[in-house]
């Protein structure tokens, strides 16, 4: 660690609109030297902590090691160096009235060095920055104001100002006068008053000096004719109180004692620990996983050839020579013979370099792709939860990239011996040279070397740019429907521009770094040549290898080049890498203990809950839950939506972890191991679970554990989906649609009722809003028909449907993620100043006042049929 922040700040790219948070508090802790895993940082804000909160951002930046606080000052304040405000994560406003997190790390002149996490790093001028910044207005007592404008947090700023409009004399005075007045207005008036001549000097309307001098004496004499947005504090809503208006920032003073003030978050302590992902050395190992004589084989052959190479050249140019030398036609033909046999060796030496090279690439795409696909079930969903799909889908398609990565090594390692052994030539040649031959080689390889982290930064800027990209593609065909609906287009095409626009930038600022470092190679490498080739002719003048000496120089830049082009790709490729890595090396979900053997006839589950909350992105969803289910109740949970009721049963399904308390599920804690043991049991029907483009069988019977706990045929009738397959075009061999886009919501929510009928072993039933889509009469049958064959299971049912409550033996009322009332339904209902007492009249009002009224006019949608009524 280090209590200087780094020149230049570190670039952290977010892969979603919700990650400008995590990712700025990341490049804050990078700039000061403290290394935090970013994939554990994003689930840290998605979970246990408010990614969007700036003031979660001041707390997790002191528990991860840096001196920070959350400050509140004038926003032109912010730029200057005596404020002592940078580096500092600052609130900005996004064109489209967004606000965004953007890390200010350093002034210089008049542009501003910002790492935007949603372009990347970049250099903006003052004016524009500062017009960017979100101004707070916030109530502060009087007197806490005062104190602070009578300190040097204040008044040096302040002094800076009035020296770069020439008002000296002022500045001579101001602590006395501070000091001298405990009113806050004069010194508010004199803040105000430079700040209005700080837009009249820009504006030319005055000139710096003794003019604004007294142009800021006339302001102070009237304080009531400065302009009201010129004053960062006004009077406030009470007597001792002032409304301050500034810009909110998290200011970083350097890396606090360790220990001084540990995260609490175990994904913040995670964060910490996980060590940084190092492509390079996972790629190695990956090469040799089959051993070490493959790749040993291939680099001593490489060598064996470029040494040939270089021989190749010395045997043609000694032919000019020998020609004279072999009058014989016979030694002639045995010359040639011997120059043919020597190409074939070499031709010969090449093809089981090539093909083994391709077979490493091979290998290495097929491990890569298989360590992929293996580890995604694994995989959480807390993982799932806070990334993109599109972007992992990218992820996994770029995988063929890596194919072409054990070619290019091999190709760059054959330059590199190249270009060893014509120095080693060169010297040969000419002794006298040396040092210029081996600068020429050590410059054609030091510049790709060098610009390597540059390239690195503006590669992984633009493949994240790509990756965030995708997702307006799969938005688009998934809801195209709605989007065409509700007319969003425009809006969709806005933020899809907007992201396209930075992906473009992003894909020009690379192209350019590469052409730039191309010209600076070309001219750095044939420049040395020319200075070798005329260092030598100016000591040894005409010699019989001068053509040879040409040759080989000339060729250093041009070995050079080839160099720098196969390894200005390596960031590219590394960045590949370091994209499938990070899921990679994800901590995997504990996978259910292999003694424990699925129980297709097990006994219901009991559950409780012991004053459990749960944390999602900060906000507390559950809150002190205390709850106890028998085996084999049904009971029904209803409260408004957003009350908590699909957080409540998310935990038995392992969608969240309790951040206090604990779940017991037949009196065992349900820990991770646990949640795996009981999701075979669980029968769970809900509008989200997933409807497959596959045929009807098949989505029935997806993830069954065993043989299904009925016929398929029974589990169509009670789902009532009879119809559904005789209207199928090729009855159960129909694919439904992607999503079950093919089927009504109604019909989709039978399938899914379906599939959690033929599951055997249920244990626990769980049914959110199990029949959505489907009318009164039909929700009521389908829930009765789902009690009774579920009658020996626990049921927890949620619905909206406050009347079909009365029907079950308990109900639990939930408001603002705190339970409010439970109890028997009837007896709830019969009480006037119960919770679902005033649910009840509240939806009969709806039925009988609005739905029952003549206003409106009614029509029957019957078989494809719209009849009047």
């Amino acid at each position: 660690m280090k209590t200087s922040a780094r020149l230049i700040v570190p670039e952290v790219v977010q892969t979603s609109n919700m990650d400008c948070g995590p990712a700025a508090l990341k490049c804050l802790l990078e700039g000061f030297g403290i290394h935090v895993h970013y994939g554990r940082l994003r689930e840290a804000c998605q979970t246990d902590v408010d990614g969007t909160s700036i003031d979660t951002m001041e707390t997790v930046a002191n528990q991860l090691g840096l001196q920070a606080e959350q400050i509140m000052l004038p926003a032109d304040h912010v730029l200057i160096d005596e404020a002592r405000a940078l580096p500092a994560i600052a609130v900005v406003v996004l064109p489209n009235g967004i606000v965004h997190f953007v890390v200010v790390w350093r002034r210089h002149g008049s542009f501003v060095q910002i790492m935007d996490p949603a372009t990347g790093r970049r250099w903006t001028r003052s004016a524009r920055f500062l017009s960017e910044l979100l101004v707070h207005t916030m109530a502060v007592p009087a007197s806490d104001w005062r104190k602070y404008a009578a300190s040097d947090d204040f008044l040096r700023p302040l002094r800076r100002r009035m020296d770069l409009l020439g008002i000296t004399g002022h500045t001579r005075d101001l602590r006395a006068s501070a000091a001298a007045n405990p009113d806050w207005r004069p010194i508010a008036a004199l803040d105000a008053g430079v700040r209005t001549l700080d837009s009249l000097v820009n504006s030319g309307a005055i000139q710096a000096g003794a003019q604004a001098a007294r142009v800021l004496d006339s302001f102070l004499e009237k304080p009531e004719s400065i302009p009201e947005h010129y004053w960062s504090v006004r009077p406030g809503p009470a007597e001792d109180q002032l409304l301050l208006r500034g810009a909110v920032l998290v200011r970083a003073l350097g890396t606090s004692k360790a220990g001084q003030t540990a995260p609490t978050s175990p994904e913040l302590i995670a964060a910490l620990q996980q060590p940084p992902l190092r492509p390079g050395r996972e790629l190695l190992r990956l090469l040799f996983a089959d051993g070490a004589f493959t790749p040993a084989a291939i680099l001593t052959a490489l060598a064996v050839a470029s040494g040939a190479v270089i021989l190749e050249v010395i045997l043609f140019r000694s032919l000019l020579d020998l020609g004279r030398s072999l009058s014989l036609a016979s030694q002639r033909l045995g010359a040639i013979a011997a120059v043919v046999v020597f190409s074939l060796v070499l031709l010969l030496l090449e093809v089981p370099v090539t093909s083994s090279l391709l077979r490493l690439g091979r290998r290495l795409e097929l491990r890569l792709r298989l360590a992929f696909l293996r580890k995604l079930p694994r995989l959480g969903d807390r993982y799932f939860q806070s990334r993109l799909k599109s972007d992992m889908a990218e992820r996994s398609h770029s995988i063929h990239l890596i194919r072409r990565l054990p070619e290019l090594a091999g190709q760059l390692l054959r330059y590199s011996f190249e270009l060893v052994f014509t120095t080693a030539g060169i010297i040969w040649l000419d002794p006298a040279a040396a040092s210029l031959a081996i600068l020429a080689a050590l410059t054609a390889v030091a510049i790709p070397l060098l610009s390597e982290p540059w390239l690195m930064e503006r590669d992984l800027r633009f493949r994240t740019h790509s990756g965030a990209l995708t997702h307006f593609y799969l938005d688009a065909l998934l809801g195209l429907v709605a989007i065409h609906t509700h007319g969003a287009q425009p809006a969709l095409r806005r933020e899809h521009e907007s992201l396209l626009t930075e992906w473009a930038r992003a894909g020009l600022n690379l192209q350019r770094a590469v052409i730039s470092l191309e010209t600076v190679q070309f001219l750095a490498g044939f420049g040395l040549a020319i200075w070798l080739l005329a260092s030598h002719l100016g000591r040894s003048g005409e010699s019989g290898a001068i053509l040879l000496l040409v040759y080989w120089a000339l060729n250093l830049p041009a070995l050079g080049q080839e160099i720098a082009l196969i390894a200005w790709q390596y960031p590219s490729y590394r960045n590949v890498t370091l994209r499938l890595l990070e899921p990679l090396g994800a901590i995997e979900q504990t996978p259910a203990r292999p003694d424990v053997a699925f129980q297709p006839h097990a006994s219901a589950a009991s559950v409780a809950f012991e004053n459990v909350s749960v944390t999602v992105a900060g906000h507390t969803v559950l809150e002190d839950i205390a709850l106890s289910v028998k085996a084999g109740d049904h009971i029904a949970i209803v409260g408004p939506s957003g009350a908590g009721k699909s957080s409540l049963v998310g935990l038995l399904l392992g969608w969240h972890r309790p951040a206090a308390g604990r779940v017991l599920v037949d009196g065992v804690e349900l820990d991770t191991e646990a949640v795996e043991r009981l999701r075979p049991h669980i029968a769970w029907v809900d509008p989200a679970v997933q409807l497959w483009n596959r045929p009807l069988k098949e989505n029935l019977e997806y993830g069954l554990p065993a043989e299904p706990r009925m016929p398929l045929d029974q589990a169509i009738d009670a789902a009532e989906l009879r119809r559904v397959l005789d209207r199928l075009p090729e009855g159960p061999a129909t694919p439904l649609g992607e999503g079950g886009g093919l089927v009504s919501g109604g019909e989709g929510q039978r399938v899914r009722f379906g599939r959690a009928l033929l599951r055997p072993g249920v244990r626990l039933v769980i049914l959110d809003e199990p029949f959505r889509g489907l009318d009164l009469n039909q929700r009521r049958a389908l829930l009765e028909r789902a009690r009774q064959l579920w009658r020996d299971a626990t049921l927890l049912s949620i619905s909206h449907d406050i009347a079909d409550t009365l029907a079950f033996e308990r109900v639990i009322v939930l408001e603002a993620g705190r339970i409010a009332e439970q109890g028997h339904p009837r007896e709830l209902a019969e009480n006037r100043g119960s919770r679902l007492y005033a649910m009840l009249q509240a939806e009969q009002q709806v039925r009988e006042g609005l739905w029952s009224s003549g206003d409106w006019r009614r029509v029957l949608l019957q078989d494809g049929v719209l009849i009047e009524q």
